[in-house]
C-alpha cells in the first residue's frame, strides 16, 4: 500500500500519476490515504465523502489537494521532473473547480496568483512534446488562465504573462497549422 497508489485511486482520470515519484511526498493525511486505498473506493467525490465520514472536513480535503499540487510543482521546479507536468496541470484545473465549488474561492485565487506563471511554462513544455490535438488544448487553457489572472489581479506582471502566453499559443497554432487567431475584443463588434 502506498501514498502513490492512494493518490492514483483519488485521481483515476490522471493516469500520468503512474510516472510520478512520490517518495519524498509527506502529508499529515497519510493514515487517511491508506485507509481510503484499503476501502476500495475511487474518485475525488468518494474521497471527499470518505474523509467526512471519518471525522474530516472539506477544508481537510482542500488542504490535501493543494499539498499534492505543491509537491508536483516542487518536483518540477527543483528537480526539473517532466513526469509531473501533465499531472500538475490537471490537478490545478481540478483544484480550480473543487475549491470554487466548495466555497474556497480565496484559496483558488491565491493559487492562481502564485502559480499561473509556472502553468504557462508547463503548458508550453507539454505543447512542445504533444501532438496537434493535445498541445494546443493545454496552451490555450494556460492562456485563458492568464486572462483570468489579469482580470482578477491586474498589474504589469499578469499583463506581460498574458502577452507571453498569447505568443506561445500563436506559435503552437502556427506549428500545428491551426488558423484560429486570438482576439481579445474586436472593436467593430464582429
Amino acid at each position: 500500500m502506498s501514498t502513490k497508489g492512494a493518490i492514483m485511486r483519488i485521481f483515476p482520470e490522471i493516469p500520468e500519476f503512474g510516472e510520478v515519484d512520490f517518495s519524498q511526498y509527506s502529508t499529515p493525511y497519510a493514515a487517511m490515504l491508506m485507509a481510503f486505498l484499503e476501502s476500495g473506493k475511487a474518485g475525488l467525490r468518494e474521497f471527499e465523502e470518505f474523509i467526512e465520514e471519518n471525522g474530516g472536513t472539506k477544508a481537510d480535503v482542500g488542504k490535501f489537494l493543494i499539498s499534492v499540487f505543491q509537491y508536483l510543482l516542487i518536483r518540477y521546479r527543483r528537480y526539473g521532473d517532466e513526469n509531473v507536468e501533465v499531472p500538475a496541470f490537471k490537478v490545478f484545473l481540478t483544484l480550480k473547480g473543487w475549491l470554487n465549488e466548495h466555497g474556497f474561492e480565496n484559496d483558488y485565487r491565491r493559487l492562481l496568483h502564485s502559480f499561473v506563471g509556472y502553468l504557462v511554462d508547463i503548458a508550453g513544455k507539454i505543447a512542445e512534446r504533444s501532438d496537434c490535438e493535445i498541445g494546443p488544448a493545454y496552451m490555450k487553457t494556460a492562456y485563458l488562465l492568464t486572462i483570468e489572472a489579469g482580470e482578477t489581479f491586474g498589474g504589469e506582471y499578469f499583463s506581460e504573462l498574458r502577452t507571453k502566453a498569447g505568443e506561445m499559443l500563436a506559435k503552437v497554432y502556427k506549428n500545428c497549422g491551426i488558423e484560429e487567431v486570438l482576439h481579445e475584443k474586436r472593436e467593430n463588434g464582429c
